[in-house]
């Protein structure tokens, strides 16, 4: 009678254990999230709104260098020649592509809206699935 209870316990661990392996954290995995509702895509990763924005390479119209705005926020100095431009310039200058917040690739960017919104609308990242949406009202 032990040793038939004994298997029927066994048999459930094994059981539990198969049922529980899908669902545990892979350790290879930095992390999982789906795309915020706004965004309205199958991406892994997303972000909504001009403050989480991701990095872009800029062209001074100066010397033709290349500019890295890290933060949407930072003033925009060229490292190659005396140019200096608010953060508010931004659409003064040419936007090369944006960077992945998640793994660094160039991204596609452009607009839903072109005649209404001047800054871009979106960027996609095709290496992670990683997107980024301007919020703005329809």
């Amino acid at each position: 009678m032990i040793e038939s209870l004994l298997v029927v316990v066994r048999w459930l661990r094994r059981l539990g254990v198969r049922i529980v392996a899908p669902l545990r954290a892979d350790p290879e995995k930095s992390g999982f999230r789906l795309s915020s509702p706004e965004t309205s895509t199958t991406t892994l990763d997303g972000d909504v709104g001009w403050g989480s924005r991701p990095p872009a390479l800029l062209r001074c119209d100066r010397c033709g260098s290349d500019i890295y705005q890290r933060h949407p926020h930072d003033d925009i100095d060229c490292p190659r020649c005396v140019a200096e431009y608010d953060y508010d310039q931004f659409l003064d200058l040419e936007l090369q592509h944006f960077f992945c917040s998640v793994c660094g690739s160039e991204m596609e960017h452009g607009h839903r809206h072109p005649n209404t919104i001047e800054v871009p609308e979106w960027a996609t990242c095709h290496e992670c699935r990683y997107h980024w949406e301007f919020r703005h009202d329809y």
